[in-house]
């Protein structure tokens, strides 16, 4: 998969991975002001309860039964899930994105799509509160991904159909993937529309048997409100003024935003054709979720177009952007109290984002010619 040292390369991405989502929590408070970790602990305890109170928590059910099955203390076990977790997302995004991206070298793909990953805003936040089922999510899109760029949707099926006890967000991927396949119509197009399928009506026929039988309902929690706006009329109303907003909309990646819009033209079609997919699913989780939360999903794309762009500039130039970078989003992610104030580390990242595009002026130009894509 990996050109140079296939086994060294993805052990050297797995070791990165673990470094940095070792060092995030050191970032954090050490407890999270606010955290939905009862909920989830209370379904964990007595998973297809009756009547279970807890309302969406309550459907979210495979993340907490399964650390209730770990046979340590309850915060070290989701703190060692978290991180566990999101090193292998971090890794398996990093692997699938040095294997399909070629012109440039599958380690330097690799580092500059793990640095983006794990100081991206969602996985920042995780070290603030651990205790949810967003570390497993990022694992299972990550693999998603993995199952796209390899054609394996068979493969897909199976993680979707599991995922979605997760959490709901694993569904909208089965979608974008089947979007995406219907947009490359890539042999066997119809098999990815049938595995999203599955994926849905596993989802809709959980909670139908779980809402009709067992008493559950979710009709209290502000998500299921759709006339009413849903979390986006909420998460509208508490961040009054467009700075705010803005500001909230832009920090899950900070700049790679911008290094991702750029490299889209250059990176190879699967990837282009995820990016497509992707789009109308998790923009519609923005009704669902807070903004800054839904848009972080989208690491399995922005991580890889950022790092498309930045492997075609100097290597302290890529390391640079995506330090500051990282520090910014991670520091926002984290509720970091002792880092510097996220305006400097704008300053510092924006300078970097500046540099980027005054190297680019002097790189060669690239085409599709030198992407290929995975089989």
């Amino acid at each position: 998969m990996i050109a140079i040292g296939r086994a060294g390369a993805w052990l050297a991405l797995l070791l990165l991975n673990g470094a940095l989502s070792a060092v995030t929590p050191l970032m954090a408070p050490a407890e999270p002001r606010f955290t939905d970790r009862g909920a989830y602990e209370h379904v964990g305890k007595d998973p297809f309860a009756p009547n279970c109170g807890v309302t969406i928590y309550c459907y979210r059910v495979l993340v907490p039964a399964l650390l209730e099955q770990v046979p340590i203390e309850p915060d070290t076990r989701w703190r060692t899930y978290r991180w566990a977790a999101n090193t292998a997302a971090g890794a398996v995004i990093a692997g699938a994105s040095a294997a399909v991206v070629t012109g440039a070298s599958p380690l330097v793909v690799g580092v500059l799509v793990t640095v983006i990953v794990q100081t991206s805003f969602g996985f920042a936040f995780t070290a603030y509160d651990p205790y949810s089922a967003e570390p497993m999510v990022y694992l299972l899109l990550a693999v998603l991904t993995w199952c796209w760029f390899s054609q394996r949707w068979f493969v897909a099926l199976a993680i979707g159909m599991a995922g979605v006890f997760a959490k709901e967000t694993v569904a909208l991927m089965s979608g974008a993937l089947a979007l995406a396949a219907l947009v490359a119509r890539r042999h066997g197009w119809r098999l990815w529309i049938a595995q999203a399928a599955a994926a849905g009506a596993t989802l809709l026929l959980f909670h139908w048997i779980m809402d009709t039988y067992w008493g559950w309902g979710m009709s209290s929690n502000a998500a299921a409100k759709l006339s009413q706006g849903s979390w986006l009329a909420l998460w509208w109303n508490n961040n009054p003024g467009w700075l705010r907003k803005l500001t909230f909309l832009f920090m899950p990646f900070g700049f790679a935003w911008l290094y991702a819009a750029a490299g889209y033209r250059l990176a190879p079609p699967p990837l282009r054709h995820l990016a497509i997919g992707a789009a109308l699913p998790f923009l519609a989780l923005n009704y669902l979720q807070n903004p800054e939360r839904a848009l972080s999903n989208l690491f399995f794309v922005v991580a890889p177009l950022a790092a498309v762009l930045l492997a075609r500039v100097p290597a302290p130039v890529a390391l640079a952007a995506v330090v500051t970078n990282g520090l910014l989003t991670a520091t926002t992610g984290s509720g970091s109290v002792w880092m510097p104030e996220a305006r400097y580390l704008f300053v510092l990242a924006a300078i970097a984002a500046a540099w980027v595009l005054w190297s680019l002026r002097g790189a060669p130009a690239a085409g599709h010619d030198t992407i290929v894509e995975s089989s």
